[in-house]
């Protein structure tokens, strides 16, 4: 048995058949598709307000369907820009808010690739909405910067499909840059290697060097110095921030979510990063059924992106033990019950397609089970609040030196005996007095669902 496999083919029926235990489970599985409110989100950092609007032109999903239906647009952009700048981007994927950062104004939003082709097509509705995100920061002479995730030959390749990158002549104090993290072919293959490697009876040495050569963790690296990156813009620099990749639901998803968590100390809390993950990842349009092959699509669509991103959050949990909530014993479950075919959380590929398959009323909820096993994930040794300080001191700047990178042995080799080792966060949550303290807080703070 190993860690990649999963425990059951998984299909419409089994997450449809599924049942708890017992009523109480039944009642608390359920009350999990309520964890998270965009409008309750949004409004915890200052949204709507003169600078930020909520939109209803997606409330349809016909402006672009693999976003959320409500929208976050500057308050600057009319409906014609909005409109216009989907037309423009790839998939319909139009430039939306994902986070602003209260004490400098700088925003976080995310998109798809422009359609510029190998001519360098113009949208003059595109070049406003991206102007309206940079205005929308009321930062005196605030410049901006477009963060592409692909490497530059990724994204040259893609003007010959008629997609592509922004020409920042075009763009008002617009700086563009890229960063080279490689696409869902590559990171699978890396996978592979990484697999092989550990599935391998050999020397220490042939081990590490495997380990090296599957070039896992150096694509771990790419990705956390992107969302380093952009918390250090949004956060010292003080501008705002454009993510995308080529359709914005992968490494955009990635970036976008870690350097939330590197900069705001709530999405490291048990509420907060079920949050995130719903917000960047699920209503955004991660593609869930596709990536983890959940329905037994195309293999080319399978990627282990999402569990990328979950390596290097634990890679944040392992530098910063005292910081976040939750112990990695809450990551590797989280992936386990996303592959287990139990909950109806994870399937579908966007917001659309889990509202139209009515699967809040017809399956339950990964968030009420993990909540109904709290004590196994709370990290007993986290001290630090969960509110923005104006003085950044809640920013995390992680180190991305090779030496600081660690092969996530719970996850990856679990069932390999000589191979396990424990970790700063492991303890017997049996006889654990911080753990029950920080269990009886939980359970007066706990947001009713």
């Amino acid at each position: 048995k190993q860690w990649y496999q999963r425990r059951v083919a998984i299909t419409a029926g089994s997450v449809l058949n599924y049942r708890p235990n017992s009523v109480h489970c039944l009642a608390s599985q359920r009350s999990g598709w309520h964890v998270f409110d965009i409008n309750i989100e949004y409004a915890r950092f200052g949204v709507p307000n003169s600078e930020w609007i909520q939109s209803w032109l997606n409330n349809d999903y016909k402006l672009c369907p693999t976003y959320p239906k409500w929208l976050f647009v500057p308050a600057e952009a009319t409906q014609e820009i909005v409109v216009g700048s989907a037309k423009f981007r790839s998939q319909g994927r139009l430039p939306a808010l994902s986070f602003v950062y209260e004490p400098t104004g700088a925003a976080i939003c995310r998109c798809s690739q422009p359609c510029v082709g190998i001519t360098m097509n113009r949208s003059e509705f595109d070049e406003k909405m991206v102007s309206c995100i940079r205005m929308a920061n009321k930062k005196e002479k605030s410049k901006m910067y477009i963060v592409d995730t692909r490497p530059k030959v990724n994204a040259m390749v893609n003007r010959a499909g008629g997609k592509g990158y922004e020409d920042v002549k075009n763009y008002v104090d617009v700086l563009y840059k890229n960063f080279p993290i490689q696409n869902i072919h590559v990171m699978r293959e890396s996978m592979s290697k990484l697999r092989n490697t550990l599935e391998m009876a050999i020397s220490p040495s042939a081990h590490i060097s495997g380990v090296e050569e599957s070039g896992w963790l150096s694509h771990v690296k790419v990705v956390l110095n992107t969302a380093k990156f952009i918390s250090n813009t949004v956060s010292v620099e003080g501008h705002s921030v454009l993510i995308h990749c080529s359709d914005g639901w992968d490494r955009t998803a990635q970036t976008s979510s870690l350097s939330q968590i590197l900069l705001d100390p709530y999405y490291r809390t048990l509420n907060g990063f079920q949050v995130l993950v719903e917000k960047e990842w699920l209503a955004f349009g991660h593609k869930f059924v596709d990536r983890c092959s959940l329905l037994c699509r195309n293999p080319d669509e399978v990627s282990p992106i999402f569990l990328q991103f979950l390596d290097c959050v634990f890679q944040l949990q392992n530098q910063f033990p005292t910081h976040f909530e939750f112990n990695e014993n809450y990551l590797v479950e989280l992936y386990d019950m996303l592959t287990s075919g139990k909950f109806g959380t994870f399937l579908g590929n966007n917001e659309k397609d889990r509202t139209r398959q009515r699967l809040s009323e017809r399956t339950f909820s990964v968030w009420g089970y993990l909540w109904e096993n709290i004590t196994k994930f709370i990290n007993p040794y986290f001290e630090h609040g969960a509110e923005i300080k104006a003085d950044n001191s809640q920013l995390l700047r992680p180190s991305t030196e090779d030496r600081d990178l660690l092969l996530w042995t719970k996850m990856y080799c679990r069932y390999d005996l000589c191979c396990e080792a424990k970790t700063a966060l492991d303890i017997d949550v049996e006889t654990s007095s911080e753990l029950k303290a920080v269990t009886e807080r939980l359970s007066q703070t706990t947001v009713e669902m």
